[in-house]
């Protein structure tokens, strides 16, 4: 016992000694954020293994015959169009909207609740998780949990035979060449005033 306690005391004793010395160092992380690393900014030696002639141009100034003198603006080649879906992509709450179906045909409300039951159906078939809902004769609502399946259901009701226009939120969304749905409406309501004459 007294052996043992000697050799604890010899220990104590030697690890002070090297704290006091500055051997044995414990805060050695603490050090780590005061060294610096220099960068240098002389690229010249590096060698650049790049194929495309793109990316051996890049970072080099420019010149005035060089083909990169006026760097590719994207936000002049972004079409509206393209900036909607890419908004519709970064909704993640609930979403709601109505799809106007199109004019021409005579639907009682009971073709228009079978419209809705067959495209939730096939929207479900697709893993878009939808409901649909008759409003009138010539509307349906839908509402979905999650919002980041927006451009999907978009793509999969313009290719929908009787929808015409969809509205989520402020945000119309017709076929190419298709005129508003009022302009249609008007065009529907002025032919029947005249086979009523």
């Amino acid at each position: 016992m007294l052996n043992q306690m000697s050799i604890f005391s010899y220990t104590i004793c030697f690890l002070l000694f090297l704290i006091a010395t500055g051997t044995l160092r414990f805060h050695r992380f603490a050090e780590g954020d005061q060294r610096r690393i220099h960068v240098s900014d002389d690229f010249d030696a590096v060698v650049d293994s790049e194929k495309c002639e793109e990316g051996k141009q890049w970072g080099r100034k420019k010149t005035a015959n060089s083909e990169f003198d006026s760097p590719p603006n994207d936000f002049e080649k972004t079409s509206p169009s393209d900036i909607q879906s890419e908004m519709m992509k970064r909704v993640l709450g609930p979403v709601f909207g109505f799809v106007k179906l199109r004019l021409g045909t005579r639907r009682t409300p009971e073709m228009v609740t079978d419209v809705a039951k067959q495209w939730a159906n096939i929207a479900r078939a697709g893993a878009i998780e939808t409901k649909f809902i008759g409003v009138d004769w010539s509307t349906i609502m839908f509402t979905m949990e999650k919002g980041q399946d927006t451009t999907e259901l978009k793509k999969f009701l313009l290719e929908q035979e009787e929808a015409y226009e969809i509205k989520i939120g402020d945000q119309l969304f017709r076929r190419p060449g298709d005129p508003p749905f009022e302009e249609v409406l008007q065009i529907e309501e002025e032919k029947d005033r005249h086979s009523e004459l």
